[in-house]
C-alpha cells in the first residue's frame, strides 16, 4: 500500500510539474513599464469606463506650484503616462499596470506657451489636444505626509 502511494504521489508531482505557463513575451505582449527619470510622481488616476491607469509625473518647478497656479509656471514640465488595467495573477480582485497606451508630455516655456506631444500612443478617440492640455494642467496632487 505504502509503495502504490508513493508511486501515484510521485506520478502526480511529475504530471503536475509539466504543465506549461505561457508568458507575455510568448503571447507576443510586452509589457514596456515607463521609467521617469529625474522627474517626481504628482498624482494618479483611474478610468474605470475604459479599464486604465495614469500616473502623473513632473519636475521639480512642477511640485511645487501650488494647485492650479501650473500654466502660469514657466519652466513647468509633465508627463501623463497612461496603461490598460489588468488583472493581477497574484492577488485576485487586484488591478495592475498592463500594456502602455500612451506617455503625453506637456512643457510651459518661457513664454507661458504650453507645448503638447504625444510621445508613444495616440490621442483618445473624440478629445482634441487642448482638451488633453487642460486635463493634464488641471491634474491636483496628491498630498503625502511630512
Amino acid at each position: 500500500m505504502k509503495k502504490i502511494l508513493s508511486v501515484l504521489f510521485l506520478c502526480s508531482l511529475i504530471f503536475g510539474s509539466c504543465s506549461k505557463n505561457i508568458s507575455d513575451r510568448e503571447n507576443g505582449k510586452i509589457r514596456f513599464m515607463f521609467e521617469p527619470g529625474e522627474l517626481k510622481f504628482i498624482s494618479s488616476s483611474f478610468n474605470t469606463d475604459r479599464q486604465t491607469m495614469s500616473a502623473l509625473y513632473g519636475n521639480k518647478e512642477a511640485l511645487s506650484l501650488p494647485e492650479g497656479a501650473r500654466h502660469s509656471h514657466d519652466r513647468v514640465f509633465l508627463k501623463l503616462v497612461t496603461y490598460k488595467m489588468m488583472e493581477d495573477p497574484q492577488y485576485f480582485g487586484s488591478k495592475v499596470n498592463g500594456e502602455l497606451l500612451r506617455v503625453e508630455t506637456v512643457k510651459a516655456g518661457g513664454d507661458g506657451k504650453l507645448d503638447y506631444t504625444t510621445e508613444y500612443g495616440e490621442i483618445p478617440s473624440g478629445e482634441s489636444r487642448e482638451q488633453r492640455i487642460a486635463d493634464i494642467m488641471d491634474t491636483d496632487p496628491v498630498n503625502f505626509p511630512q
